[in-house]
């Protein structure tokens, strides 16, 4: 008896699946176990659905992790940057951004790991290169190289963060040394609470204001 086969039908991405969804399960992740835990399998666990569901949003975890990155950056308020006067408006901005990116060390790692490109992060390099021209005056060539440097010594001091706190093993070999040659080091009070440090990037990107004498 012959019958006849009917075309295979190819399924489309679930409906209860989406970019969004999938991009808030990484998010999780990524909270909870850091970049080292960030994987195709744990998102997809999270998320409910099998590994390849992902190649259907995200070509890989590159482009995951970018989202990521870039929707982080989103939760940075810009309009601190808006406030004056300047120097105070870069002090509070830099508290802030200390604060939210200590909250979420493994989206500082994920930034860390490659140049994230999207609109929350052109917004604020937008933003950062705004202030430096319009508000504290710097050409623009000054206000770029400012940017970068800024943008570094964030990420840098919260990758570093995790070594200044003294542990058992710098103790056990300082103890070991002779520390007569070193006096200024030793004198040396490290850098302790939120402002550590940002006093002096303040001061270097943002010149004092001067007055001009009543002629």
């Amino acid at each position: 008896m012959a019958y006849q086969s009917t075309p295979a039908r190819r399924r489309g991405p679930r409906g209860d699946v989406s970019a969004d969804a999938l991009a808030r399960a990484a998010h999780g992740v990524l909270s909870s176990k850091g970049l080292s835990g960030l994987s195709l399998r744990a998102v997809a666990r999270a998320a409910g659905v099998t590994p390849n569901v992902l190649y259907t949003y995200f070509a890989d975890m590159g482009q995951l992790r970018n989202r990521l990155g870039d929707e982080f950056l989103g939760r940075l308020e810009l309009d601190l940057l808006r406030t004056d006067p300047p120097r105070e408006a870069l002090r509070h901005f830099l508290r802030h951004v200390l604060a939210v990116f200590a909250s979420s060390p493994g989206h500082v790692q994920a930034l860390a790991a490659q140049r994230v490109v999207g609109p929350h992060s052109l917004a604020l390099n937008e933003a950062l290169l705004e202030f430096f021209e319009d508000v504290v005056g710097h050409p623009p060539a000054i206000a770029a190289d400012v940017t970068i440097f800024l943008t570094e010594w964030v990420h840098g001091r919260m990758m570093l963060q995790p070594s200044d706190v003294a542990d058992n093993a710098s103790r056990t070999a300082l103890t070991g040394l002779d520390l007569t040659p070193y006096p200024r080091t030793v004198a040396m009070s490290p850098g302790t609470g939120e402002d550590a440090g940002i006093d002096l990037v303040v001061r270097i990107t943002v010149p004092e204001p001067t007055t001009s004498a009543a002629g």
